[in-house]
């Protein structure tokens, strides 16, 4: 007869709990346990329990401390390894727009000044030249302005006949003579200038666009090789388009010289300051030369040695939210006037539409389809306050007085609404250029050195009916370090970091967490098979 198997033991649960437990901690590798397993004195139980406790809670701290800077700035910018060379980007599309804003057989603004203060009343032609002028001739309190709320398209015929001639005589770039039409003639606030090495506008604006005439384009349209994002395409030739320096240095410029007719010097339609206002900006851009601009006098030569400051990002960043980057990748934000998204473009159709929602109509310069029509005189104060308005973004939340408010809504007859900078959301591209301009000047007498050089250029431009300027612009150095944007942590660093903090405090690592799962799991089932209870022989 077989004898009966031996029932297992019967042991109290919490009894094989505590033992269990203490196995455990003699065996794990996390600093401080195995002093929770010992049979010691209450005291000094409660003595590591209150120095694990503490240490566990600063090692969670630092832990949040670090997701919370991750979460808050996942991205950070640092300098390039390498320098990059300057053929990479290209040359800087140069807009210039003369201080001279009309004829002065078409329109004498000082006349009209002065027809205004001696209470002359002006002819119905006059009137209506003096409040197309209004739009790029600084405002005068002397004289009176029709009411006009909108202008018809006749507006652009005026402002072409009544500008000055192309004010370019002579261009050479990278120390070549080039043709006068290198530089296009484009539509910016301040009127009629002239803008070379810019994209054509249908390359910039989209179809539905209203243009005047064959401004700001090209004869034959050349496909564009460069994009802000991938640069220069790997079958761009020496001389792409936008075109790109060689060369650093003042013998690899553009060199221009202007000419200014005396005859045409109007000292109260702008400043007193006479010459050129020119921008440096990307080809892909719209400037506004009434906001960025540096100055070219009359007799004198301007050398103008550019920094460029340009931005990359790491592909890693691609995967964050754009709110996390603070960035856009060109494909990810859709304009309604622009094919090609920057910054600046963004807040210029944003302007626009601000604008045309205050207004009902819109400023001269800005982009617009057939249905917008173009603001008048009568609207100059409501379209100088939207401009305000929108500038000052939420700071107008905080400084708007009722009282203003007020007088808002009783000379425009709507409703102020609160609008921000913000709605517009307009963040910086993920890879960006913009280029910095160090300039320095000296007197120019360029009838001298004709007369030195015998040229039959002093009959085209005679001495006594011209002054002359020169400009030169060129990059200072053949390279430049670029700034990066890349991520803060990847997942290497992340758990690198995360984990450091727990090996610093309580000596945590995979393996504890292996030991961990390995007791509540493997161990329990090989307890059973061996000794016929999960948590193992007697060790009380």
């Amino acid at each position: 007869m077989m004898d009966e198997e031996k029932e297992p033991e019967r042991r109290p649960f919490w009894k094989s709990v505590r033992n269990y437990f203490r196995e455990y901690c003699n065996c794990t590798s996390i600093h401080g346990f195995r002093y929770f397993g010992e049979k010691r004195t209450y005291f000094e139980r409660f003595w590591w329990l209150i120095v694990f406790s503490i240490t566990l809670a600063a090692c969670v701290y630092a832990i949040h401390e670090v997701y919370q800077k991750w979460v808050k700035s996942p991205v950070i910018v640092s300098f390039a390894t390498k320098e990059t060379p300057i053929y990479s980007i290209p040359f800087p599309a140069v807009t210039i727009c003369s201080e001279t804003k009309s004829i002065l057989e078409h329109y004498n603004h000082t006349k009209m000044i002065g027809k205004s203060v001696r209470g002359e009343n002006l002819t119905d032609n006059e009137q209506n030249i003096v409040d197309y002028m209004a739009m790029v001739c600084d405002q005068n309190p002397d004289i009176h302005y029709s009411n006009k709320n909108v202008f018809s398209d006749d507006f652009y015929d005026y402002l072409e006949k009544v500008t000055p001639i192309n004010p370019l005589a002579e261009i050479r770039f990278m120390g070549k003579l080039t043709h006068l039409n290198r530089f296009k003639p484009i539509i910016t606030d301040e009127g009629i200038c002239y803008s070379f090495n810019i994209l054509d506008r249908s390359q910039i604006f989209r179809s539905n666009v209203k243009h005047y005439k064959e401004y700001h384009t090209q004869k034959e349209v050349v496909k564009n090789s460069w994009s802000m994002e991938n640069g220069y395409t790997e079958n761009a030739s020496l001389y792409p388009h936008p075109l790109r320096a060689l060369l650093a240095g003042a013998k690899n410029s553009l060199e221009i010289i202007l000419v200014s007719p005396k005859s045409e010097i109007d000292h109260t339609c702008k400043s007193s300051l006479q010459g050129f206002r020119v921008s440096l900006h990307i080809p892909s851009r719209i400037p506004r030369p009434s906001q960025e601009y540096f100055q070219v006098p009359v007799n004198e030569v301007v050398l103008a040695a550019v920094y460029p400051d340009m931005m990359t990002t790491s592909d890693s960043v691609k995967t964050y939210n754009p709110k996390r980057r603070e960035c856009y990748f060109p494909s990810e934000r859709h304009l309604k006037y622009f094919r090609v998204y920057t910054s600046n473009n963004c807040k210029l159709e944003c302007l626009t539409n601000y604008t045309l929602n205050y207004c009902g109509c819109v400023n001269f310069y800005m982009p617009r389809d057939n249905t917008t029509q173009i603001c008048g005189t009568g609207k100059l104060e409501c379209m100088a306050f939207a401009e305000e308005n929108y500038e000052l973004g939420d700071l107008q939340k905080k400084i708007m007085t009722p009282k203003k408010r007020r007088f808002f809504e009783r000379i425009f007859g709507r409703s102020f609404q609160d609008r921000s900078l913000s709605d517009c959301d307009c963040m910086p591209l993920c890879s960006d250029l913009s280029y910095n301009v160090h300039i320095s000047q000296n007197p120019y007498d360029r009838m001298q050195l004709l007369r030195a050089l015998a040229s039959n250029a002093s009959v085209e431009y005679p001495e006594d009916k011209y002054y002359f300027s020169k400009l030169i612009v060129f990059f200072k150095s053949a390279q430049f370090i670029t700034s990066q944007r890349h991520e803060l942590y990847g997942p290497t660093d992340f758990l690198a970091n995360f984990g450091g903090l727990l090996g610093l405090f309580t000596g945590f690592s995979i393996l504890s967490l292996m030991e961990a799962i390995y007791f509540l799991t493997v161990r329990l089932f090989c307890n059973s098979r061996l000794y016929g209870f999960w948590a193992g022989p007697d060790t009380s």
